[in-house]
């Protein structure tokens, strides 16, 4: 038979009908700081700082050097190292991810554009890459490929500002470089600029950056590779941006 305790003391009844509702109250405070935690969580998420920057952007691009005076990328990976407005800029600044690159192509001219193919290859293309820099046991600087866009043909963008969006994003971290990489050639290149404020780096040996060198170079393409950029070119700009995000 059940049992049931019913106290006949009014006072009693009281006092238990006073610790049920502190129980209460005490209760609705735990559930309310829960609930005030898990608003603040959220909120922290979505309030996040959302950055993105176009590495290497200028209000204005100067112009390519094609077809007036046709000289292109060819057989190298490259990134600027010193622009008008910036002395890194396409060093990443923060962790992120690059979600696009776009290129300012000149156009050759048909028989210019014939010459090209069959000295580099056809068609023109370019990729872009992440690079990290590394220093060797034996104390040389050189420059490691962590990640790679697909190669773009380019045959049917000369001549126009060519945007590519990446599928998949390439990861970044604060301090790695966002290069180009040209398999073949692409007329991405710009002459005439100040030579105090326009340099940029190429994956070519040191001593090999003469323009009777340029038949020994070679792209970096292989994910993981290091290899020495040890060719620095003044008065002269590579003509690309990146966009870097951590959304």
């Amino acid at each position: 038979m059940n049992q049931v305790f019913q106290s006949t003391d009014p006072a009693s009844r009281g006092r238990l009908a006073r610790v049920a509702v502190l129980a209460l109250a005490a209760i609705v405070t735990l559930l309310s700081l829960a609930l005030v935690g898990l608003g603040n969580g959220a909120g922290a998420d979505q309030t996040r700082a959302i950055k993105t920057v176009v590495l290497g952007q200028s209000a204005t691009m100067p112009d390519p050097a094609c077809p007036d005076n046709c000289q292109v990328v060819a057989s190298v990976n490259g990134f600027q190292t010193r622009t008008a407005t910036s002395t890194t800029p396409f060093e990443v600044p923060f962790d992120g991810k690059v979600t696009q690159f776009r290129l300012y192509l000149g156009e050759p001219t048909g028989r210019d554009r014939t010459a090209l193919n069959d000295r580099f290859g056809s068609p023109p293309q370019a990729a872009i890459t992440i690079l990290k820099k590394v220093t060797t046991p034996q104390g040389n600087e050189k420059f490691q490929l962590l990640r790679k866009s697909p190669i773009e043909g380019l045959s049917k963008e000369l001549g126009t500002v060519a945007t590519f969006k990446l599928n998949k994003p390439l990861t970044a971290r604060a301090g790695n470089y966002v290069a180009l990489a040209v398999p073949t050639w692409a007329p991405i290149f710009a002459l005439g600029q100040s030579a105090a404020q326009n340099k940029w780096r190429a994956s070519r040996q040191p001593g090999m950056c003469t323009a009777a060198s340029i038949d020994q170079s070679s792209p970096q393409l292989k994910v993981d590779t290091k290899r020495f950029y040890g060719c620095t070119f003044s008065g002269s700009r590579l003509l690309y941006t990146a966009t870097l995000t951590n959304g």
